[in-house]
């Protein structure tokens, strides 16, 4: 049986860049025990909220809770102190190697 504990908890973040809007009012719970998955269009802002979520970005306005309390600080050591990880698409650490970094 799947609890209706909510684990994870955004309210009306926002988060905008020069020229865009990225997240706009974006509410979204999450419960214990079950998986989610955020699918889009390329743009549509699901990194962004996981950046957010992760401390990579800071939320323009809106609240963030985690276990009911507000999640604040949100900072990448405090996330893993929390542990909310993040695995990003492209390895963002160092350039991608080719065969000329392999020495072939």
């Amino acid at each position: 049986m799947m609890s209706e504990e909510i684990f994870l908890s955004f309210r009306n973040i926002r988060k905008s860049f020069p020229g865009v809007i990225a997240l706009d009012d974006i509410s979204l719970d999450i419960f214990k025990g079950q998986i989610h998955a955020l699918l889009g269009e390329n743009g549509a802002g699901k990194s962004t909220l996981m950046n957010v979520l992760y401390g990579l970005y800071h939320q323009d306005s809106g609240e963030i809770y985690l276990s009911g309390e507000k999640y604040e600080h949100n900072t990448p050591k405090n996330a893993i102190r929390h542990g909310i990880g993040m695995i990003h698409q492209h390895f963002m650490l160092i350039p991608n190697f080719t065969w000329d970094y392999c020495g072939s």
